[in-house]
């Protein structure tokens, strides 16, 4: 395929993609991300985008230049990859955060260093199927699985927003269901719901969901404070408007 030509006027550069491509069809590990620029001012301080949690999606509309790589598709740790180093080139790496001390309940104000951020180490290795591996302690069964994509994160969020039906929407099953592609070999997708609807002990699906949590790939942003009370605890960093606030006064 040939590769898409981007204008010679843009200043751009290379972002690795924390998800390693593993999310995409096309596999894609980097993109190439243009720098801010003073017109991209005109959305962060837009009070209309602001006010609808637009800032986001329009500066990654503007700023990713690959065509092979959708909006809609890009999932979370790809996203923030591409923020931290369009806030990091823009700004500068020190960002300020306030926070709460435990011990006095009150609010203080610490510098982060951005820079340091570092990727999560990503061991598990895929089959010929694009899939993962994982053995339910509890039932002793083997299963292979793949990571949600943002489609299917998207479709989750809708099920839990747009739930009118008897009880609690099922988020947690439904994710199962779209993360396990075979159990001991079976790959029959009827026969993996009723697993997991009626079989399935909470256990195993704790132990798994555990497992994904810990081992998918993505950007490290826990990070340990010193509050002025002496205490150590630690954050975790965000993503959204306020990212570039310091910044705009919004």
């Amino acid at each position: 395929m040939e590769e898409f030509k981007i204008d010679p006027s843009i200043s751009y550069d290379v972002v690795e993609l924390p998800s390693r491509g593993i999310h995409y069809l096309n596999k894609k590990k980097n993109a190439r991300v243009a720098y801010l620029t003073a017109a991209d001012e005109n959305i962060l301080s837009s009070p209309n985008l602001i006010a609808s949690s637009g800032v986001i999606t329009e500066l990654l509309k503007r700023k990713i230049l690959d065509k092979d790589l959708q909006i809609e598709d890009i999932v979370e740790e790809d996203k923030q990859a591409i923020l931290m180093f369009l806030r990091n080139t823009a700004f500068g790496a020190e960002y300020n955060m306030t926070l709460i001390d435990p011990k006095t309940s009150q609010k203080f104000t610490t510098v982060m260093d951005l820079s340091i951020l570092k990727l999560k180490e990503f061991t598990l290795v895929e089959d010929s199927n694009g899939e993962y591996s994982f053995h339910l302690p509890k039932s002793n069964i083997d299963i292979t699985f793949k990571f949600v994509t943002q489609r299917q994160e998207d479709e989750i969020e809708k099920i839990k927003t747009n739930w009118n039906g008897n009880g609690a929407a099922p988020i947690v099953t439904k994710r199962l269901e779209m993360m396990i592609k075979s159990i001991n070999g079976n790959r029959n997708p009827m026969e993996i719901h009723s697993f997991i609807e009626n079989k399935m002990p909470i256990s195993d699906s704790q132990s798994f969901r555990k497992y994904v949590n810990e081992n998918k790939p993505g950007l490290d942003l826990a990070q340990t404070v010193t509050t002025p009370s002496g205490e150590e605890i630690q954050v975790e960093i965000g993503f959204g408007a306020e990212f570039f606030r310091p910044f705009y006064g919004l």
